[in-house]
């Protein structure tokens, strides 16, 4: 077991998207490898769609391979068809729920959807109130928890991955 950090949780983001409101599974892979190259060991994927990509997989495999944790959004089209990357076995595939615990009426599920997290927050930002809602906030919010728990437990990425996994199991 690793010691408990004093260093505070650092976000880095990574923008695969630039200037348009679509991107490419390349700029997907592209951004892991940048945040993989910097040391990034837990990395939210807040994006998807339903194709499926070996170039991407295998980006995700190696990154997985040397203790990434991954997370991401498993979609907003309530249907159980699999959201990739999300579907990828080494990616922890994060549903939203409602107050109730029950998964939200917008969110995806079915087999290849890991976990559950709340789905709709408020998030203070420059002093604005923001409103969001969906899978990609879920993911957002749970790799957020894993990261505090790794930086307060010292546990590993993967190990806290693990207890999450468990705690927040789709009922």
């Amino acid at each position: 077991k690793m010691e408990a950090s004093d260093q505070p949780v650092q976000i880095l983001p990574v923008d695969v998207y630039g200037d348009s409101p679509t991107t490419t599974t390349f700029d997907v892979a592209r951004g892991i490898v940048e945040a993989s190259n910097a040391g990034v060991d837990i990395i939210n994927l807040s994006l998807g769609g339903t194709g499926d990509s070996k170039f991407l997989h295998n980006v995700i495999k190696q990154s997985n391979d040397a203790g990434v944790l991954f997370l991401a959004a498993a979609g907003n089209e309530p249907v159980a068809t699999p959201t990739y990357p999300a579907a990828y076995p080494e990616i922890m595939a994060v549903t939203s729920v409602d107050r109730r615990g029950n998964i939200a009426s917008y969110a995806n599920y079915g087999n290849f959807v890991d976990v559950t997290a709340p789905g709709s927050m408020v998030i203070p930002y420059n002093s604005s109130a923001f409103y969001v809602t969906g899978t990609s906030a879920s993911s957002a919010y749970l790799s957020g928890v894993a990261a505090g728990m790794t930086s307060q437990t010292g546990s590993t990425p993967q190990q806290v991955g693990t207890a999450i996994r468990t705690v927040r199991a789709v009922k």
